[in-house]
């Protein structure tokens, strides 16, 4: 046989594409955008990609594209209400610890939104079959929704990939038989560093028990009981070929790992630079001699809501740098006289402005696209973190020192010029950001590349059982969690009581 023809026959398998699906709750922008840009990825090589955004929020949308399918699923929630629960009662400005009991019941009110679009997800059976027709090779899920799972086992998705927009959830690396030991890698909602007291690891233990009762007992449990499998979604997840995250081990805390983390930070910053400045943006970056500073707290958490003290000490901070111009998200119209070197809009065009000569630094809310963006840009930033990953994102932000942290909490208009001045005064900080910066860059292989294997080696019918037989055999620890977590609320209760 002709040699040339024998090497065709054997690489065929390799070259053919695959039929993936995402499924994609809209939580958030930044969360959005990490799958599409996979979904981008993946078409680029000549794979067959759908995206289904489960319109858990239908106010988040995505651009038209044409690269890849898009599938939008109305499920039931009522329009904003995902919003309303999130940012109210309490509010993004307001304590926002997940031992908070208002925090916590915020939680559970979320995922009981997850758990309604679920229902109406599965119980939508010509849907499903109607999808179950296209015969889908390989399903990939964010970290925070296991229904992913049970709508890809419904329709027949044996190889499944596992997603995280930002650092690996503790759940995610359990599932993959990796224990992240609590006395040294903080939770997503804690705002610790890996040096913590012996205070800071006992509430690390209890922050991390009471958001894995949240996904584990209640989110998973409802949701599994809606799909009545023989097995709970927690244990299929457990067969997920591999975790791709949103992040780089030089860029977070030490921590165990596994063969099948595969790390891919910065994925989502456009590092060509691409989107343009339109006219009036242009002029204003070019017009700031001095610099220019962005201020936006993200997507969803509005400037508009801050209380208007808070309002007050940081547009009176921006006043005392009158020879920098900020540029500040603001959402509607304010009754506060503004600064002449404040510029208000209701939508930044964020990644252009960041590209530009004058740009400084951002002041925002530890979102880990945020974080990534501007690091890779090689600008420092002034960190307000506001809820959920934020403080774990900001902490690490800090500790590689590319950043400086504002409280909340604990605001004023001292501690915000003197994080301005720091930033704009101590090189330190844009070194740091600029070697971080260089880092991202240097890859074995582009993640592009990496992200696509990773896919394929799902997709091999052998790869679940091989992978299997290499997972860490970590001893089960579910007993010992519900101590953990049951003793110190029996304690609070009967403190109470006596007091």
């Amino acid at each position: 046989m002709n040699h040339s023809i024998l090497l065709f026959l054997v690489f065929l398998p390799l070259s053919q594409s695959l039929n993936i699906l995402f499924y994609v709750p809209t939580l958030s922008h930044s969360h959005i955008s990490f799958n599409t840009k996979l979904a981008e990825v993946l078409s680029s090589y000549g794979h067959s990609v759908t995206v289904l955004l489960a319109q858990v929020d239908d106010t988040l949308l995505i651009e038209n594209v044409t690269d890849y399918t898009v599938l939008r699923k109305k499920v039931g929630v009522p329009r904003g209400h995902l919003r309303q629960v999130l940012w109210s009662n309490p509010g993004p400005y307001e304590d926002s610890s997940p031992l908070n009991p208002h925090i916590f019941y915020k939680l559970l009110k979320v995922s009981r939104t997850f758990v309604t679009a679920c229902e109406n997800m599965a119980f939508d059976t010509l849907f499903l079959e109607n999808l179950r027709d296209q015969k889908f090779d390989v399903g990939l899920v964010e970290q925070y929704d296991a229904c992913g799972f049970g709508i890809f086992k419904f329709i027949g998705i044996k190889s499944t990939v596992w997603l995280s927009a930002t650092a690996i959830y503790r759940p995610q690396a359990e599932a993959m038989g990796v224990h992240l030991p609590y006395s040294y890698v903080p939770e997503l909602f804690a705002h610790f560093n890996d040096k913590m007291s012996f205070i800071q690891k006992v509430i690390n233990v209890m922050i991390g028990q009471a958001t894995s009762f949240v996904l584990d007992v209640f989110v998973q449990g409802f949701q599994s009981r809606i799909f009545g499998f023989n097995e709970d979604l927690g244990e299929i997840s457990k067969q997920t070929s591999s975790v791709m995250i949103n992040s780089v081990p030089f860029f977070d805390y030490s921590m165990p790992i596994s063969h099948q983390f595969s790390n891919i930070g910065g994925i989502t910053v456009d590092k060509k630079g691409t989107k343009k400045l339109d006219p009036y943006w242009q002029s204003v970056a070019d017009s700031a001699e001095n610099g220019f500073v962005l201020v936006s707290f993200g997507g969803i958490a509005r400037t508009v809501d801050m209380t208007s003290s808070m309002q007050k000490i940081f547009f009176d901070s921006f006043s005392r740098f009158p020879q920098i111009t900020f540029i500040v998200k603001y959402e509607s119209a304010t009754n506060f006289t503004m600064p002449e070197n404040v510029i208000l809009t209701p939508w930044i065009s964020q990644l252009p402005l960041m590209a530009h000569k004058n740009y400084k630094t951002i002041i925002t809310h530890g979102g880990w696209s945020s974080i990534l963006e501007t690091t890779m840009y090689s600008k420092p930033m002034i960190l307000m973190p506001l809820f959920a990953d934020h403080a774990k994102n900001s902490k690490v932000a800090e500790s590689k020192g590319v950043a400086v942290l504002l409280d909340k909490m604990r605001l004023s208009q001292r501690r915000v010029m003197h994080a301005i001045n720091t930033i704009l005064t101590n090189p330190r900080y844009t070194q740091n950001c600029e070697k971080f910066s260089r880092m991202f860059s240097d890859t074995p292989i582009p993640h592009e590349d990496l992200i696509e294997w990773r896919i394929r080696q799902a997709a091999k019918p052998s790869r679940k059982a091989f992978a299997k037989h290499l997972r860490p055999k970590e001893p089960n620890f579910h007993l010992l969690k519900i101590i953990l977590f049951v003793i110190p609320l029996i304690l609070v209760f009967y403190s109470k009581r006596v007091f």
